[in-house]
């Protein structure tokens, strides 16, 4: 496609230049020069001359590009202009480099070039060529799924800087290098790609975006993953390419973790000979030194040294993950979630202690290095991964007590987000079996760790500060189980007698809501929350009372209304409708009819504490709702329609059901995509089931929602067919 319409354009541009002027030169330039158009390309031209006024003929030639919608870069410049022009300014230098005679005196062209050979012999490149990928890398310092093919770090542009400075040996006479063998391939992938970004978007899109993947994969013929892993290598042997000419990118020869391993290390002037790791400590102070650590751990595996300590790495050296939630691919996620890990060892909060308590740095790396490695086998990865890290430990002779912990965080790597994110971390029988299947305090610790390493590196969506809550909450009343007396302190929940211990005169009515509530109010409450909603009973004048508290980090609401069909529905509406953003919600039913929820709530927009203001809207919007003068649903449908979700693939929706074997509750799990008023929809599809929701938990990764609700023990648990009940959800969902 590129040849294509590079031979397209450069008939045209003949076509609009007359031979019968004063001796011109019309030169291609950009990616137009190296004949890298893609449908929406810039066109970047310069009219050469020699002298005179050639503004008619600068006319003839842009102006019916320009009325083709054609977006042109032009210049007009003699020899002289331009090779100023290339002195005063890097990009111009580079431009001219792989400048191309499209139309006019070659005689012209020719001395442009001798003019170019002389800048360029006077000012080198390799600086800029090294700073400007040292500006990618930190602008990405792992690679990404979601790359710009074009200027990203493993995108066209390092492969042009490639052809920069070989043009250059070349004009000045010096040996050039010849290409490496992997440019080609990468060349093609990405601009395969480019050009299908370009088709399916009709403009100039160079990010290969979760919404874009499978449109691009359609129109290139192609499986989605297939593309994907095509761009991951391609990516991969850019960057391999860059380190190989430029070792300074990386710095090698300054991290003594790397002159630790390879004592015989040639680390010099561009030379980088590693030998083998001999033991698991080599293997760890890899791991240990960052990026110039990836880059020689990369270099032993393509030599083949590293296939008898980790032949599964083959696997998911290249894997995509495609789930828009992943930032990176497989292993530049491993790569960070190392880096996270060893931020975690310098953190001065609750997490370093926990990291110093623990007193085993390299474990915590070797989980966090290998804790996906089961992916790309098919089948469960995190019960495949726990396989691989058992033939790792026995290869390189890890001790069995390392390699029991090692194996463990492995396997459950992801029990505890989605321990923290689906269940009731308020049930005690939750956190009995939680407790009960980690097994010991320093499994736990070592859970806890790499949960939050794994989650930010992950992407955003993955961890806030309100999954923070969670995962803090979770630990802290698993480490309770195991006589950690500072976690115990903390687990939270009241008791009847702490409640009316504090109630002074006011305790009958205390005593008499407290009855009037179920059996599992109090342990999911403070003290001061029990209060909060009996304070805001005993206010109720209108329909409904709404009560807000600033937490930290997270707010806190209470909504006390009539219990009628309907009623969370609405309450859910009005806050979509008031862009609050609901994280989780505990919803109680009172013997007498009335309803008293709290919510965890943040602003939709900014993820933070909504404005104190709005809090009087939404309790007036919520008075007007339940007396029928207000359509809440139309004000939803507005706001959505200003505010237009990031949907990525509008996938369908799903439902799964089932018994949660700890707390017997009913647990509802809808899969979809996000969008404004998602909760109020998929709460007024339950209750129109019949579902009486007592804890909903609200999961919001990248434009999917996994949200979870616990039906209360009664009635609904008495279904059966989970299947059946699942698909009547999930088909009323809209998709």
């Amino acid at each position: 496609m590129c040849a294509a319409l590079t031979a397209s354009l450069d008939q045209t541009v003949s076509v609009l230049v007359d031979p019968g002027t004063a001796p011109m030169a019309v030169v291609a330039l950009g990616g137009y020069g190296r004949s890298e158009l893609s449908p929406y390309s810039d066109v970047d031209l310069m009219l050469l001359y020699e002298s005179g006024d050639v503004s008619a003929a600068a006319a003839d030639l842009f102006r019916p590009l320009w009325d083709a919608k054609l977006r042109v870069g032009h210049s007009v410049r003699t020899v002289k202009e331009a090779s100023e022009a290339a002195r005063e300014r890097f990009d111009t230098q580079t431009t001219l480099l792989t400048s191309r005679l499209v139309a006019g005196s070659e005689d012209l062209f020719e001395r442009l070039m001798s003019a170019v050979t002389r800048v360029t012999r006077a000012r080198p490149l390799r600086r800029h060529l090294v700073d400007a990928e040292r500006s990618r890398r930190a602008e990405a310092p792992y690679r990404l799924m979601a790359v710009d093919v074009k200027t990203g770090r493993g995108g066209l542009r390092a492969l042009q800087a490639f052809e920069w400075e070989r043009r250059r040996q070349e004009l000045i006479g010096k040996f050039s290098t010849e290409h490496h063998a992997d440019e080609a391939t990468a060349r093609e992938v990405l601009l395969r790609v480019r050009n299908a970004l370009h088709a399916v978007t009709g403009r100039a899109h160079d990010v290969f975006s979760p919404e874009l993947r499978d449109p691009v994969a359609r129109w290139l013929g192609r499986d989605t993953f297939a593309v994907a892993q095509d761009l991951v290598t391609a990516m991969q042997s850019i960057d391999r390419v860059a380190e190989q000419k430029w070792p300074e990118v990386l710095d090698a020869r300054k991290e003594p973790a790397i002159r630790r391993v390879w004592s015989r290390s040639a680390v010099s002037s561009g030379s980088i000979r590693p030998e083998p790791p001999s033991t698991v400590d080599d293997l760890d102070r890899l791991l240990e030194a960052g990026e110039p650590g990836r880059a020689l751990f990369d270099r032993l595996w393509d030599d083949g040294h590293l296939a008898d300590v980790l032949p599964e790495w083959g696997v998911v050296a290249t894997l995509p993950q495609l789930e828009p939630f992943h930032q990176h691919p497989v292993a530049a996620h491993l790569w960070r979630t190392v880096a996270e890990m060893q931020s975690i060892g310098s953190d001065q909060g609750s997490l370093g202690r926990i990291g110093r308590e623990l007193d085993n740095p390299r474990l915590l790396r070797l989980s966090a290095f290998l804790h996906d490695i089961g992916k790309g086998h098919g089948g469960d990865h995190a019960r495949i991964g726990a396989g691989i890290a058992a033939s790792f430990a026995l290869r390189t002779g890890l001790d069995a007590g390392t390699t029991d912990l090692l194996v463990g965080a492995v396997k459950h790597h992801l029990l505890l987000p989605r321990t923290a994110t689906r269940r009731d971390l308020a049930d005690p029988a939750v956190i009995d079996e939680m407790a009960s299947e980690v097994g010991s305090l320093e499994m736990l610790q070592v859970l806890y760790l790499l949960t939050v390493a794994d989650s930010r590196a992950t992407g955003p969506s993955m961890w806030n500060d309100w999954k923070a809550t969670l995962l803090d909450t979770l630990f802290m009343r698993c480490a309770a189980r195991f006589g950690d007396e500072e976690s115990a302190a903390m687990t939270g929940g009241a008791t009847r007698e702490e409640v009316l211990a504090r109630s002074g005169e006011a305790t009958e009515s205390v005593s008499a809501h407290i009855d009037a509530m179920p059996a599992d109010y109090l342990r999911s409450l403070t003290i001061d929350e029990v209060f909060w909603h009996l304070e805001l009973i005993l206010d109720l004048a209108g329909a409904s009372n709404l009560g807000v508290r600033v937490a930290t980090p997270i707010e806190r609401v209470a909504v006390v209304g009539p219990s009628v069909p309907g009623f969370r529905r609405l309450v859910g509406a009005v806050f979509a409708a008031s862009g609050v953003d609901v994280l989780e919600a505990r919803m109680f039913g009172r013997s007498d009819g009335l309803v008293v929820d709290t919510f965890s709530v943040r602003d939709d927009r900014t993820g933070g504490v909504v404005p104190r203001e709005r809090w009087d809207r939404v309790r007036a919007d919520l008075e007007a709702s339940l007396r029928g003068e207000l359509d809440t649903d139309d004000r939803v449908a507005s706001r959505a329609a200003a505010y237009p979700s990031s949907e990525v693939s509008r996938p369908k929706p799903s439902a799964d059901v089932s018994i949660d074997p700890a707390t017997g509750d009913l647990v509802v799990v809808v899969k979809c995509s996000d969008r404004i008023g998602r909760l109020a929809e998929i709460l007024g599809v339950l209750e129109n089931l019949g579902l009486e929701i007592r804890l909903a938990k609200l999961d919001s990764r990248a434009g999917e929602v996994i949200d979870t609700f616990h039906v209360g023990t009664g009635p609904a648990t008495a279904v059966r067919d989970f299947t059946e009940l699942g698909r009547r959800i999930a088909d009323q969902v809209t998709p």
